[in-house]
């Protein structure tokens, strides 16, 4: 007997009545298998691998090849087939190129006249995708695309048919596997279908049943930035399909959630997307109060941050929506609700089921109308642009011009049109993505600059990805400042209401590069010819054959990168901690120097190698002697760094998501190995063979275990011998505390904070305006007493931070200041007897996104974001925010990789 039809036979009779019957709308087409008679086991009586998924496809596109084709869009990080199945009746499936050729005129309105667009309108189907398994481990979404797929394919009852004449049905079953696969690996191993909370099976291990991918990266915030190859993969899949109904499916709640969406919904969505969002919404109502199901709309998830799959898709013109299911995933077969009744992975599955049938028909009858919006949404999205304040945003060469392009292939990727200019031009109002106090200025940007002008197909996309400082709906934002001060009323004890932000509120991607970047006012004709997709590398010269030693400063990212992979490799690497003199030339402090004699004859080769790669100019120094001032290649100023050996907290203790960011740098950015351990494993791990550990965001008893007793004391002998300790945000915090002892450094707000003197606060939601990002509104509430001492939780902010240009954390930057992303509720109180390298200092510290009057700019001001001490001959390196977050800052990389370098002391 199956496992959850065992436990059914042992749960209150309303749990049995929740069996659903997926064949309830024949007649059915006999030679389509159903997904059960392949697999053998009903829906929700058993997880479904990714072999298992697949033997269900290919099998129903056997037995019905007239609807049904399966394209083949990519591969997973584990090299697992990513695959979309479209279903359609036959004369669309006879036609799909054609299809999506007249789809595809709609996403230019330069080319396609209102007129074209109708008759398009009139007589194509409408594109609907419905997308599984984004968060692998929500396991009744991965089931129900299975029976979705089945009912397609097999059923021949009116409404069906009706359906498939007029919409093209694309399925992504998995979107995310390698998720997916570990949590059925450990579900199918241990379930045994209780609903019990504590059994084993709803308790799996760190890293089991994560939503991430390989890398344990959130595929579901990986829509902005698009760093993971399963991301780029759907993207340029999406759009190849151009849907205008995008629906990713998600569980596990307590109930079951569909549009419309609450607030903040991004404001560069036209008014017709929500009106679409209430359709659905209805229509979905209706389906469910059928079955007497409940349901919840308007309430936690928004549609704000840009990266989600629903929002990505709705800044491209789908009506995008998440739909939340209420079983499933760490629920597994059965679980046991607060009210004592049990939900079912089959129950979940059926949810998802009725919801997508829902969706496709609903869309299918409204399949002009949808059509019509989707044209209208390009339309009007360059038409607003042309009016708008940024109309275009310029990258110049700068610096680092291949942080610079790389930032343009992502924007290439999106679909947004970027120009290469082919001669010098000027702006007459110009901003400077970090001076967003300054005003507008006069500016000439230099022949190769990379051009983005917003006023093009992907207008609305581009504005939100570019945009410095996104408008945050004002009854949201008034919302959460009432309950801030609701909550400063009431006691510590007292029971305190949860802000709602979903994600990060700033997010513009110059800033989360770090490159010189500035958007313009105007956008006078520019000649330059477009960004190819071949243009990812900016060359750099061949080095010439150096007879003295190879040099190249810490001026961009590849830098950074080059002398961390000449260094794993066992190079000789030196460091200049002075500005030096080689062969006439004048190099900054920073400098990576690779001296002949000291190095094997294969570094001549690799160098080369290497910086053509990394697009890196290296220069080949002839001679050692110094032209001028006392600092030349061999000068006593030019130390050795280490050759880093790298050990990394990971499992208990550790966020699996940080933990994965740094994984995806460390091995695929930076290309140099580390050791990953689990806290428990302290005591074994060979200590003395590694001299960098690094400590990602965390908390809880196994980080805390890890600084206590034996553990902290071993730790503290590692330090002390010249290791480097580097902790991140939350482990930051941990160890942060005097009874740890391995640094000055205390959180703001603590009761071991000394940086600020005592007393009286008060949070005072009047005592300054709205964050800039919000738009004007009624008076604020009125001052309420309570402590803000203590920061208030940064929902994702850009904040300017100052370096310390001289101190080596700092080498590379070139500038006084940074972009540095936060998503935090700790701040660092500067350090008392180290170095506080970057720190947030002066006036407009906050350059983007939402900030708590009169709580987070006067505390960040008297923080920092990076702080550094020596204990004996090693180093405790202690960051504010997570420099790897999501691997989408740059910014902050070679901050880290600095540290990893320099730090050690052997």
């Amino acid at each position: 007997m199956r496992p959850l039809l065992a436990a059914l036979l042992c749960l209150p009779a309303t749990v049995a009545a929740q069996a659903f019957d997926f064949t309830a709308r024949p007649p059915y087409r006999a030679e389509v298998p159903r997904p059960a008679a392949l697999l053998g086991y009903e829906p929700g009586a058993f997880h479904t691998d990714h072999a298992g998924m697949e033997r269900v496809v290919d099998a129903i596109a056997r037995a019905a090849p007239g609807r049904v084709r399966v394209f083949t869009y990519g591969a997973s990080e584990e090299r697992r087939a990513l695959r979309v199945v479209a279903v359609t009746h036959p004369d669309n499936a006879a036609r799909l190129d054609e299809i999506r050729a007249a789809i595809g005129e709609l996403t230019d309105p330069r080319r396609t006249t209102p007129a074209r667009a109708r008759e398009i309108a009139s007589r194509e189907p409408v594109i609907v995708w419905l997308n599984y398994a984004n968060d692998g481990d929500e396991s009744a979404a991965f089931e129900a695309a299975l029976q979705v797929l089945w009912h397609f394919a097999a059923s021949e009852d009116s409404i069906t048919l009706a359906t498939l004449r007029n919409a093209v049905v694309l399925i992504n079953p998995a979107h995310n596997p390698e998720s997916h696969e570990r949590f059925v690996a450990w579900y199918n191993a241990f379930g045994t279908g209780v609903a019990e909370r504590a059994a084993l099976e709803h308790d799996a291990p760190w890293g089991m049943e994560s939503n991430n991918n390989h890398y344990q990266i959130d595929l579901n915030r990986d829509a902005l930035a698009l760093t993971q190859r399963e991301t780029r993969a759907l993207v340029a899949e999406f759009r190849r399909w151009n849907p205008q109904v995008f629906v990713d499916h998600h569980g596990q709640l307590d109930r079951y959630f569909f549009a419309p969406v609450a607030i903040p919904v991004n404001p560069m969505l036209p008014p017709h997307a929500l009106t679409w969002l209430e359709r659905f919404g209805r229509a979905n109502g209706e389906a469910f109060d059928r079955h007497g199901w409940p349901y919840f709309v308007r309430d936690v998830f928004d549609l704000y941050y840009p990266g989600y799959w629903d929002s990505w898709p709705a800044l491209n013109g789908a009506t995008g929506m998440t739909y939340e299911t209420d079983g499933g995933g760490g629920m597994g077969l059965a679980w046991r609700r607060d009210d004592g009744t049990v939900a079912t992975l089959r129950g979940a599955i059926a949810k998802h089921y009725v919801a997508s049938l829902t969706t496709v028909e609903t869309a299918a009858r409204h399949r002009e109308e949808r059509l019509g919006d989707y044209y209208d949404f390009r339309a009007t999205g360059m038409t607003e642009a042309r009016t708008a304040r940024l109309k275009r945003v310029v990258l110049p060469p700068g610096a680092d011009p291949q942080r610079a392009l790389e930032l343009a292939v992502v924007l290439g990727l999106h679909g947004i049109e970027v120009r290469r200019a082919g001669e010098a031009f000027t702006s007459s109002a110009a901003h400077d993505y970090t001076r967003p106090e300054a005003p507008a200025a006069r500016r000439t940007f230099p022949a190769g600059s990379l051009v983005i002008d917003v006023a093009q197909p992907q207008a609305r996309l581009a504005a939100t990805l570019l945009d410095p400082e996104p408008a945050l709906d004002t009854a949201f934002a008034r919302q959460e400042l009432d309950k801030a001060a609701r909550n400063a009323r009431r006691g510590t004890q007292g029971e305190k209401e949860g802000d709602a932000f979903y994600d990060i509120t700033a997010w513009a991607l110059p800033l989360l590069y770090g490159v010189e970047a500035y958007w313009t006012e105007d956008a006078p004709p520019v000649t330059g010819t477009p960004l190819a997709p071949a243009d990812t590398l900016v060359a750099a010269p061949p080095p010439q054959r150096a007879r003295s030693a190879y040099l190249f400063p810490n001026d961009r990212l590849g830098a950074i990168v080059l002398a961390l992979r000449l260094a794993a490799e066992d190079f000789k690497l030196n460091v200049a901690r002075r500005p030096l003199r080689a062969d006439g030339r004048a190099f900054p402090r920073g400098t990576w120097v690779l001296l002949l004699e000291r190095n094997p004859p294969s570094l001549h080769g690799r160098i080369a190698e290497l910086a053509a790669t990394l697009g890196v100019a290296v220069h080949g120094a002839q001679s050692a002697y110094a032209d001028s001032g006392p600092v030349g290649p061999a000068s006593p100023d030019v130390v050795p760094v280490a050759k880093p050996r790298i050990a990394v907290l990971a499992g208990d203790g550790v966020s699996e998501t940080a933990y994965g960011a740094l994984w995806f740098l460390l091995e695929r950015r930076f290309g140099i190995p580390f050791t990953p351990f689990r806290a428990a494993a302290f005591g074994r791990l060979r200590l003395e063979d590694y001299n960098v550990l690094v400590l990602p965001h965390g908390g809880g008893p196994a980080l805390r275990g890890l600084l206590r007793g034996d553990d902290l004391a071993r730790l503290t002998r590692w330090v002390r011998d010249g290791g480097t300790l580097i902790a991140m945000r939350g482990a930051a915090a941990a160890v942060a505390t005097k009874d740890v002892g391995l640094t000055s450094v205390r959180p703001v707000g603590s009761t071991e904070d000394e940086s600020e003197p005592k007393g009286p606060a008060q949070f005072k939601p009047d005592s300054a305006p709205l964050p800039p990002s919000a738009q004007p509104g009624p008076p604020l509430p009125s001052p309420t007493a309570g402590d803000d001492r203590e920061p208030l939780t940064l929902p994702g902010i850009v904040a300017r931070a100052t370096l310390d240009g001289s101190h080596w954390l700092t080498f590379g930057y070139g500038q006084s200041t940074v972009p540095i992303p936060l998503f935090t509720g700790m701040l660092l109180a500067p350090s008392r007897e180290g170095e506080n390298p970057v720190v947030f200092a002066g006036d407009d510290v906050i350059l983007s996104g939402f900030a708590w009057p009169n709580n987070s700019e006067r505390l960040l001001q008297r923080s920092v974001y990076a702080a550094v001490e020596a204990v004996g001959s090693g180093k405790v390196v202690l960051f504010a925010g997570d420099p790897t977050f999501r691997a989408t800052t740059p910014v902050t990389w070679t901050m880290l990789g600095n540290a990893i370098l320099m730090g050690p002391g052997r």
